[in-house]
Order: structure tokens, then C-alpha cells, then sequence
């Protein structure tokens, strides 16, 4: 299906990037497509694994996160380092026009005209989109896998809460192609999707991704998790069980010191590796600070909280306030590997520009 002018506004101005009627609409059933039967086992070796995408687990429901959460704050990042020079270099380049416009010869004028239209035309809409799909939206998107009524709850940018029957979505893996790969379009997902009647695709979107050393494992762990949650009797209990901690998001805003364990842990397993790309940890640090910060945290709606109510003496449930408290490593290794990045970024820009000083 070829993107409309309202498609591409959606995605461009808009920002609609994650779960919306727009990238709904638009994805496709490519690369290196594998369906999932939600009876078997995905693959062998494979274990259940939260792999920061949990926030919440009971005899009732496992609230997960969106696929874009691992990565959050660092499209955004991107955009407003790109998007506040041009639109400086825009208000200097008018300043100039009409100020400056009678010593302005007309080959200046040309080149100026062009620069504008470049801006306006490429660069805004580029720049615009990157910082709107993560600011001032919600912290983060999450779906509930309801096992008590085989539901799942999903909310999207621009639809509200979307529900959808646990049995009629067909779940599969997709995987970038060797052609995909060698242009730097890697991607190791796991998607679903559901048809009407008429056989048209109602819903389609990415459920869970992870960003990480383990690729396609990872995936394949969260997706197991769910799969045993919803398919098998003793589900929620070998979820509760999972010796990981689960994402601090349950109706709060995510701290900053997991806000830096997150962008720590999602550069590499590996404390060396984390040490040596110290800059890019701080990097995808103050991205997702500012992005987590600048966004509301989303509340269900009422019909959704009664139809997964919670029994008061439910013996399986974890959430936030269940979790044990962060112990000293856990805190100080991030935060040391943050101010490290932003030492080595500050000495590297001083060397660079101390000339100009």
C-alpha cells in the first residue's frame, strides 16, 4: 500500500511513529518472515526472560512495554541536535535577507532561496518528525496481555486503547535480509497482526524488540515469556518467578538513575564494552532524561482497569513497589559510565575549539 499525503503527514509532522493507524497501514510482511504458533515453543535453548520489557506481572495480566522503549530518547536527541542549528541558521539567514537585502548581490539571493526551501522542504519535517515522536506524548506505550480473558490491550499513538483477541492475532518473526543488513537495515522483531472479516489487515504492529548483544534471542525470550503467560496453565507463575527486575514504570515516570541503567544496558552486556563507549552512553542518557521527562505518563482507562482487576491476596504479583531496592553497584556504575561520557565529549570539544578561545 503507497503512503498517502495524510500517511506521510502522520509520520513527518506528527510524529506518529510507533503503534498508529499510519504505520498500521504501512507495514509489511518482509524480509525474513517466520510465523509463530502460540501452542509450541519458539525455539529450543530459549528461556523466559523479562529483557526490560516488563512492568508489571500478576495472576491476571503482564503489562509489557512498546518496542520502541528500549531505544527511547536518542531519535529525539538526534532531532534537536540537528533541528535547533538549522532553525538558528534559518532566523540568521532571514535576518540577513531583509536587513541586509539591498548589499545582497542576486546570486547570494538564489543560493539563500534554495538553502530556505532545503530547510523548509527536507530538514524540518526530518528533524520535526525525530523530536515529536518521543516529546511531549507519553513516557511510554504499554499493552496488557489480559490471560484471564485472552485480550490484549495496546496503546497507540493516535487511536487511544486499542483491544484485540489473544487468539486472532497471527504473531511472527521478522528479520532484515543479508541486502537489508549490509545498508544498516538490521531488524530482529517479532510482529502481529489481525485481519477483519473481509480479510483486510485491521492492526499490525511491532510487540516486541530488543536492542542488544543477544539480537534475535532476546526477542525470542520476551516472546516465550508472554506465550507460556497466555498459553499455559502454570504461566503466570513461571512469570513470576523470572530472576530479572522489572522496568520501574508503574504509573510513575522513570527515574534518572534507571533512566542511566537503561541506556547503559542497552549499549551492551559487557561492563569493558560500557566503559570504552562511555560517550554514546551519555549520549542515549540525556536523550532518553529529556524524553522521559518531557512526556506524561499514561493511565488506563476505567473499562480496561475493571476488566483486569486484581484479586487483593493475588500471591503472584510483582510491580514496582515488590521489586528489591537498587543496590550500590547497580546505582554507581551507570552514573560513573554518564559522567565519564560527558568528561571525555567536553574534553574532546575543548581540544577541538580551545583555537577559538
Amino acid at each position: 500500500m503507497r503512503p498517502t499525503a495524510k500517511d506521510c503527514y502522520s509520520l513527518f509532522i506528527k510524529g506518529d511513529w510507533g503503534f498508529s493507524h499510519t504505520t498500521s497501514k504501512l507495514l509489511k510482511l518482509e524480509g525474513k518472515v517466520e510465523f509463530l504458533n502460540k501452542k509450541i515453543k519458539a525455539s529450543d535453548g530459549v528461556d523466559v526472560k523479562f529483557n526490560d520489557a516488563v512492568v508489571r506481572v500478576n495472576s491476571v495480566f503482564m503489562e509489557v512495554v512498546d518496542s520502541g522503549n528500549r531505544l527511547r530518547g536518542v531519535p529525539s536527541l538526534f532531532g534537536l541536535m540537528g533541528g535547533v542549528p538549522s532553525a538558528l541558521g534559518l532566523v540568521v539567514l532571514i535576518y540577513f535577507m531583509v536587513t541586509k537585502g539591498a548589499e545582497i548581490p542576486v546570486f547570494a539571493y538564489i543560493l539563500f532561496a534554495i538553502s530556505f526551501v532545503i530547510v523548509l522542504s527536507v530538514s524540518f519535517p526530518i528533524f520535526n518528525s525525530l523530536v515529536r515522536r518521543e516529546l511531549f506524548r507519553k513516557t511510554h506505550y504499554p499493552m496488557r496481555f489480559n490471560r484471564r480473558d485472552r485480550k490484549v490491550y495496546a496503546w497507540s499513538q493516535d487511536m487511544g486503547v486499542v483491544t484485540m483477541n489473544w487468539d486472532d492475532i497471527q504473531f511472527y518473526s521478522s528479520q532484515a535480509t543479508k541486502s537489508q543488513d549490509r545498508r544498516g537495515l538490521s531488524r530482529e522483531e517479532i510482529r502481529g497482526y489481525v485481519r477483519d472479516s473481509h480479510g483486510n489487515m485491521l492492526y499490525h504492529l511491532v510487540f516486541f524488540k530488543y536492542e542488544g548483544l543477544k539480537g534475535m534471542k532476546g526477542v525470542l525470550e520476551i516472546w516465550e515469556l508472554v506465550r507460556r503467560y497466555m498459553e499455559e496453565p502454570d504461566g503466570h507463575i513461571q512469570a513470576y518467578q523470572v530472576d530479572q527486575r522489572l522496568l520501574n514504570l508503574d504509573g510513575k515516570r522513570e527515574s534518572f538513575i534507571h533512566s542511566l541503567i537503561q541506556a547503559t544496558q542497552v549499549l551492551a552486556d559487557s561492563r569493558a564494552v560500557q566503559l570504552i563507549f562511555a560517550p554514546m552512553v551519555m549520549w542515549a542518557g540525556t536523550g532518553r532524561i529529556i524524553a522521559k521527562w518531557t512526556c506524561r505518563v499514561p493511565r488506563w482507562p476505567e473499562w480496561v482497569e475493571e476488566k483486569c482487576r486484581v484479586d487483593p491476596n493475588d500471591p503472584y504479583v510483582r510491580n514496582r513497589h515488590t521489586e528489591r531496592p537498587l543496590t550500590a553497584k547497580e546505582i554507581l556504575w551507570p552514573l560513573f559510565c554518564y559522567l565519564l561520557g560527558w568528561a571525555e565529549v567536553l574534553a574532546i570539544l575543548y581540544f577541538c575549539f580551545r583555537g577559538y578561545f
